[in-house]
């Protein structure tokens, strides 16, 4: 594998950037390029589009007689601008670079069957396939970076035209045939044809904002034209008469939904007969259908790398990608005001809250409870957990609209109370799952949802691997030896501990509502049992307690108290699970084992467990296979660490794997090296997916 050189640090700042471009190591260094990239055999020098450091890779790569090879992102590009938003793909263009019409590049060359590869626009089996995927993007309202969501806007007309403004200092505009002058001239064209009540005019946020400028913001204003930002519905742009643009790739965006398209510049899409063209271009010969405009230009002209694993994909794959994105995006919905979220908590929450497209604001429940008195409307509040329905903070919620935040059910590999970041949380917008006082939206869904063969069969393969890989809500670090001589050849009723005074006692409870009380009441009904009391990590770890006295006896109650065995193991060697709202009873569900809960957790009422209370709001009977997709698949969010991205519980699944491959340490630690790792923890959890 060749070698790469590139005038450019930003360049080899992009993550998987040597996956992108083929190449064994891109560098920067003159020294490399001087004494040895030549020698062995060097791919090339790599530039940014037509960036003005460009004008002097162009003649250095000439004179050592290498290719100049242009980059830009492709038009699927990422979930948002942020520099620190990984790319999702790249364009490598030895021939030129596409927005750049004063020269050929190699898009056109696709377009005008000159490249070794054109020969797939004519295959059917890509024509399929750019037909499905340009589906999907329109069904997700995906465009090139994705960080703004589609609306639909108030106050349209019902017929109108949409001219599109650029910002300034675009090379695509310069190199596109477009100025002032031009974009001015395209208003004027829209003017003569259609009232000014008619004309919207779609301009950059950021040129509203006065961050940037644009070249229509000012005129418009003055001649009192409608203004949008962002994407508008695609059942809005269906009643648009016209986009009329310059050189923004969101003309292709809106051919591909269907638009009619007048183009004043010379995008790479204009020119092959699908657009009205005001600055026609010789070179561009060939008659070209929107199928064959895609295939070339975002199945053949761009590289894809998957921003999680690394590893080169294809567009399908990044499509899958932005949807799990987009729904997460969607269950934010906007900006919050978080209270009482732990500095140390903040930085990966907003990564789960999209806090660079909402920019949420935080306080501290004192801070929140002087701001809110001075508030006139409800606003949108976002919370960890539940506290008592008497506290101050409950109480003055309930003039807002909360949104409720907990670990999610495949968390880590470690502890909480540890400060271990989590890889899932859940948000909940009508309760939270661990409060029966009220209906939440894991209880809404597995009330009223449905579900298919396919999902059926995906929690089917998600269950299989959380058995074979014994994942739980906290995965034990690494395989150990355990004595489980105690348990051959007898009947065990596994009673699982919680955390003293935890949500789930206060919010989940019936009759019974704490450990001591489960078990003597386990005892009583199953007096020659062998019964086995587990206490929960937190409380072996020391970190939490479960409210029993020191001096009580529990062996006088119990046969053993389990503080070696992890959950799965004590899982394996139990035949019946005793528990008042563990979660710990949904995972003795995947092992088949009998489950008699005592309080109203989230996975009882359904029909899989034995239960001593009564849920007046749960009447629908459940499969486990329907319990796990909705539970485990639909209901929480999925963050991968490392890049900062959405994904799917089977990845997260995977990533633990990796994770608890490479540690060593148990999941109850003690001594200094606990601390030492809660240090640790903690300084990752300050630098989430920086």
């Amino acid at each position: 594998m060749k070698a790469g050189f590139t005038l450019s640090t930003g360049i080899g700042r992009i993550h998987a950037i040597e996956t992108f471009l083929g190449v064994r190591k891109l560098t920067c260094n003159p020294l490399s390029l001087a004494l040895q990239l030549p020698r062995a055999d060097c791919a090339g020098i790599y530039s940014w589009g037509s960036k003005p450091y460009s004008r002097r890779a162009a003649p250095l790569a000439r004179r050592l007689g290498l290719p100049h090879i242009r980059l830009e992102d492709g038009f699927v590009c990422s979930f948002g601008r942020h520099s620190k938003h990984r790319k999702y793909s790249i364009v490598e263009d030895r021939v030129g670079i596409y927005y750049d019409a004063t020269a050929p590049s190699r898009l056109e060359n696709l377009l005008n069957g000159l490249d070794e590869e054109s020969w797939k626009l004519d295959d059917p089996g890509m024509h399929a396939t750019a037909r499905e995927l340009m589906a999907r993007i329109v069904d997700a309202g995906i465009n090139k970076y994705n960080h703004l969501a589609q609306n639909t806007l108030e106050n349209l007309p019902d017929s109108f035209v949409l001219v599109v403004d650029q910002t300034a200092g675009d090379q695509s505009v310069r190199l596109g045939g477009m100025d002032t002058a031009a974009f001015n001239a395209m208003l004027d064209d829209v003017l003569r044809h259609y009232a000014p009540e008619q004309v919207v005019v779609k301009v950059h946020p950021q040129v509203l904002a006065g961050n940037k400028q644009g070249y229509l913001l000012e005129r418009a204003q003055r001649q009192g034209l409608q203004l949008i930002t962002g994407d508008i519905s695609d059942e809005q742009l269906a009643t648009c008469d016209s986009v009329h643009v310059g050189t923004s790739l969101y003309g292709f965006e809106a051919l591909m939904r269907g638009a009619s398209v007048v183009c004043h510049g010379q995008p790479f899409y204009a020119g092959w007969g699908v657009t009205e063209d005001r600055q026609p271009l010789a070179r561009r010969k060939q008659q070209r259908n929107l199928t064959e405009l895609f295939i070339a230009a975002y199945l053949i002209y761009p590289t894809y790398v998957d921003p999680v694993s690394g590893c080169v994909c294809d567009l399908a794959a990044i499509v899958d990608h932005i949807y799990i994105q987009l729904e997460q995006r969607r269950r934010v919905g906007g900006r919050l005001v978080c209270v009482g979220i732990t500095p140390w908590k903040r930085r990966y929450i907003n990564r789960y809250l999209f806090h660079a497209d909402y920019q949420h604001r935080h306080m501290s429940v004192r801070e929140f409870l002087r701001w809110e008195q001075q508030q006139s409307e409800p606003v949108a509040v976002l919370v960890w957990g539940r506290k008592p329905p008497e506290s101050p903070l409950e109480q003055a919620l309930v003039r807002h609209q909360v949104t409720r935040m907990e670990d999610g059910f495949v968390r880590s590999v470690g502890l909480g109370s540890n400060f271990t970041a989590p890889r899932s949380l859940v948000i909940d917008p009508e309760g939270i799952y661990f409060d029966a006082t009220e209906a939440s939206r894991l209880e809404t869904m597995l009330q009223h949802d449905d579900c298919n063969d396919i999902d059926s069969h995906r929690a089917r393969q998600l269950t299989r691997v959380l058995l074979n890989e014994r994942v739980s809500k906290y995965t034990r670090a690494a395989d150990g030896r355990f004595d489980c001589s105690f348990y051959i050849g007898k009947q065990v009723l596994l009673v699982i501990g919680q955390v003293d005074g935890d949500a789930s006692l206060r919010f989940g409870s019936g009759a019974v509502r704490s450990n001591l009380e489960l078990l003597r009441a386990v005892r009583e009904a199953n007096p020659h049992a062998v019964v086995v009391y587990k206490p929960h990590p937190d409380v072996v770890s020391g970190n939490r307690s479960d409210g029993i006295d020191k001096n009580c006896d529990l062996l006088t109650i119990c046969d053993r108290v389990e503080t070696e065995l992890p959950i799965d193991v004590a899982l394996l060697h139990c035949d019946e699970v005793h528990t008042i709202s563990s979660l710990a009873g949904l995972e003795a569900l995947l092992y088949n084992k009998r489950v008699v809960t005592y309080g109203r957790p989230f996975y009882a009422g359904w029909g899989l467990t034995v239960d001593r209370c009564d849920f007046p709001r749960r009447n629908r009977r459940r499969s486990l296979d329907e319990l796990i997709y909705i539970s485990y698949i639909r209901y929480p969010a999925y963050l991968d660490i490392g890049s900062g991205e959405h994904v799917k519980v089977e990845q997260t699944v995977d990533a633990l794997l990796s994770e608890r491959r490479a540690v060593s340490s148990p999941l109850a630690e003690a001594g200094l090296r606990k601390y030492v790792n809660i240090v640790r923890n903690i300084k990752k959890g300050l630098t989430y997916a920086a």
